[in-house]
């Protein structure tokens, strides 16, 4: 019998059906991303029956292969899990397992995530026979999950991290989030704050003016604001201790109502250094204002100056207005700018900048001193400098008015030794001629002896106060050679014998045999040696001893330099301790006595130590008290190169001069006619004049071999009768300055306008005589 093979409408309506739900299967499973597997597991094999176009490319569509074979294509780490799985599902009478686990795309390289699904069908003895399973790609979603997460992680990490306490609170305004440096900041842990409302870390008094806050910042729609934008604000920690921080609040919106996120910072101690910085400036705001010493800063690469008040206060510029280099140089003196900016500019390649000049303000010349100080980076380039001003006003003033006071004390020093030597001059004179014309006449000699003594003794006291004005202005020269200190001695004991004799004491020399050297000025030490003697021979009773000694020794120093030692010891009065300790200041005096009988001006022992001091030498006082006597010692460097013994004999007497025509020229009648007397009994013609045009008019006419010419003559002085005589044609004759004027800067100004000497009255006539006899050439 034949079998009808076509279909009923039935089958085919089945068919269709079948199809239909295949399809819609098929559609189900690419929606979802399936695949359908079904593993034989009597036959060990896993074939694919339904899949979308990407998914679980580990089983081939077009043969079975082994379940080993399906697993090895599962990423090595996540493989073990999946089997341990599968044969858990298989030995478990529900049969039923869930997985996820990575394969590697063949194509891409990249991992897919899967999720599989499956159950185990077991035959009629309870085993295995079939598992039905189902993978869907998850990788999407795993990727999503693992962004979410390291989000998270980052989130918590930063949060956890932060410097900066972080608080989170709902709209309850309960803390949800407490991180590590709020712990720190507030001294609780966490877990204790969980739920908490945030006003336990708020001060009572502040809770309302907080809830205002947060309310009006929740209505605003504010996202954030900033860190410090709620100013400072005030916290309280467990403990109850109140302290100063700022904060950066922001909200986000939710089902729930906003949730708000705090960042405080703990500014306690920034407070604190704030405070002690604030005080620091004020207190150097005042010592600026005390010292009148301003500061200053300058960026050389951004132009900006910066000023303290008290620089300020100086250049009178307001504090806040635009400041600039050329704001400050327009304030200097128009004679001062120059010289200010090359000195700033000099300053900027690093030489010193330290410089005094003057300011105008409002019309007001000030005086200020500079000084800058270079600021460089870590490679040495120039950023800037800081500077100090100091007003040093009042200080130039003070200089000004010492250096009048000090110019108007010299011209009063010269004018009294003018006024001095003038008077003195034909009294010296008168004595000489008494001499020479009475010779014999006991009371005559002695009365001359006495004034002659007097004498000298005035002009030693004019040439120390004279000497005391040069050495205070640095205004002595030494001329330096190497000299025998024994001839010096000589010279010093012939000055001062006179006043040791009219004591009566005794004079004892101790002079070493040889030669003994320094370099010196052979007349200041003469001059320092006869004060110490004169010293002696005043402040000693009359017969008593004085020592002078000469001597060589080694000083303590690493290379033993060699010293000449001069003492000058006596058995007077002595000094206390104390008075050794003032000696050789100015004006001072041991003795105070209302009767002055040792007289003294108190400015010799001041000379004493100048002039030892410029010879790079030492002078000291030694007493052991009242009667006991004193010593001083001088100690002069040595000088060692051998020189020539130097001939001295200070007391010899120039040999007669030939006769002279001399033009004797002096406005004070008693000067001119007591030395025209004495070089009458010298030999010599004498013409005489009273005034500079008339001395000008004989000199021209009579041309004489020598002309001694006062300076301070009336109508023409005697410079301006030299000159003239100078250019009237007397070129060859000696021309020699006479006057009361006796300080350097005469002697200069004489030399200068064309005299050949310059001689201070009283005249000495030794010297006279040596330049009568130095003339017989000219």
């Amino acid at each position: 019998m034949e079998t009808n093979s076509a279909n009923t409408p039935e089958d085919t309506l089945l068919e269709t059906r079948r199809r239909r739900d295949a399809l819609r299967l098929r559609l189900a499973f690419e929606a979802g991303y399936l695949t359908s597997v079904e593993w034989d597991i009597k036959r060990d094999e896993v074939r694919r029956f339904i899949s979308t176009t990407s998914a679980l490319p580990i089983i081939p569509e077009d043969k079975p292969i082994t379940f080993r074979e399906a697993c090895e294509n599962i990423y090595h780490k996540d493989r073990a899990n999946f089997i341990a799985n599968v044969q858990a599902a298989l030995k478990h009478e529900q049969g039923h397992y869930t997985n996820e686990f990575r394969i590697i795309d063949p194509e891409t390289g990249e991992f897919l995530w899967l999720s599989a699904t499956g159950l185990v069908e077991f035959d009629s003895e309870g085993q295995p026979a079939y598992l039905i399973g189902f993978s869907r790609d998850i990788t999407a979603q795993k990727k999503v999950e693992l962004n979410l997460r390291e989000s998270e992680y980052r989130y918590a990490g930063i949060v956890e991290s932060a410097m900066d306490a972080i608080i989170s609170i709902d709209r309850h305004q309960r803390i949800i989030l407490f991180n590590a440096a709020a712990e720190k900041m507030f001294g609780c842990r966490a877990d204790e704050v969980m739920g908490e409302p945030l006003n336990r870390f708020i001060p009572q008094r502040f809770h309302q003016h907080h809830q205002q806050y947060v309310d009006n910042f929740a209505r605003s729609g504010t996202a954030t604001r900033k860190m410090g934008s709620l100013g400072v604000i005030t916290g309280r920690r467990a403990n109850g201790e109140e302290f100063l921080l700022e904060a950066s609040i922001s909200q986000v919106g939710g089902d729930g109502g906003p949730c708000f996120t705090a960042v405080l910072r703990d500014i306690s101690e920034r407070k604190k250094t704030e405070d002690r910085l604030r005080e620091s400036k004020n207190d150097l705001d005042r010592a600026q204002a005390v010292g009148q010493i301003g500061s200053w800063r300058i960026n050389l690469r951004t132009s900006e100056v910066i000023w303290s008040a008290e620089n300020h206060r100086i250049f009178g510029v307001p504090e806040g207005a635009a400041l600039s280099f050329e704001l400050f140089i327009n304030l200097v003196h128009p004679d001062d700018r120059e010289y200010v900016n090359s000195k700033w500019q000099a300053g900027l390649t690093g030489e010193p900048y330290d410089i005094e000049h003057r300011i105008v303000i409002n019309g007001e010349v000030k005086w200020v001193r500079e000084r800058a100080y270079l600021e460089t980076d870590e490679s040495d380039q120039l950023l800037g400098a800081f500077g100090i001003t100091q007003d040093i006003t009042q200080r130039k003033l003070a200089e000004l008015a010492l250096h009048e006071a000090s110019h108007r004390k010299d011209e009063f020093l010269a004018m009294l030794a003018h006024e001095l030597r003038n008077p003195l001059a034909p009294i010296s004179n008168a004595v000489k001629i008494l001499r020479m014309t009475q010779q014999g006449n006991r009371a005559i000699e002695q009365t001359t002896d006495m004034i002659s003594r007097q004498v000298k003794h005035l002009v030693r006291l004019v040439d120390d106060l004279l000497d005391v004005s040069r050495v205070s202005r640095g205004k002595i020269k030494l001329q330096m050679e190497p000299v025998n200190l024994a001839g010096i001695i000589r010279q010093a004991i012939e000055t001062s014998q006179p006043l040791i004799d009219s004591r009566g004491h005794t004079l004892k020399v101790c002079l070493p045999p040889g030669v003994v050297r320094v370099e010196g000025d052979a007349t200041r030490l003469a001059q320092v040696i006869s004060n110490l003697l004169n010293n002696a021979a005043k402040y000693t009773d009359a017969g008593g001893t004085i020592t002078l000694g000469l001597e060589l020794q080694l000083d303590n120093s690493p290379d033993s330099a060699l010293l000449a030692v001069i003492r000058v010891k006596d058995n007077g009065r002595g000094m206390e301790p104390a008075a050794l300790e003032n000696l050789f200041n100015i004006f001072y005096q041991a003795d105070r006595n209302l009767d002055r009988a040792d007289g003294g001006l108190g400015i010799g022992l001041y000379l004493v130590k100048s002039l030892v001091t410029m010879h790079g030498g030492q002078v000291q006082a030694f007493s052991e008290g009242r009667g006991k006597g004193s010593e001083f010692v001088i100690h002069l460097p040595y000088f060692q190169e051998p020189q020539p013994e130097e001939a001295v004999n200070a007391g010899s007497k120039a040999k007669p001069a030939h006769r002279k025509r001399i033009l004797l020229v002096d406005d004070n009648p008693d000067v001119a006619d007591s030395m025209a007397m004495l070089l009458n009994l010298f030999g010599h013609d004498v013409i005489m004049a009273h005034d500079g045009r008339e001395a000008v008019g004989i000199a021209l006419k009579e041309k004489p071999d020598i002309v001694l010419l006062d300076i301070g003559l009336p109508g023409m002085n005697g410079y301006e009768a030299c000159r003239a005589m100078r250019n009237g044609g007397l070129i060859q004759t000696m021309i020699v300055a006479l006057t009361g004027y006796g300080q350097e800067e005469d002697r200069k100004m004489a030399l200068k306008t064309g005299f050949d000497h310059h001689l201070a009255k009283p005249v000495d006539l030794d010297v006279l005589e040596k330049l009568l006899v130095t003339s017989q050439g000219v």
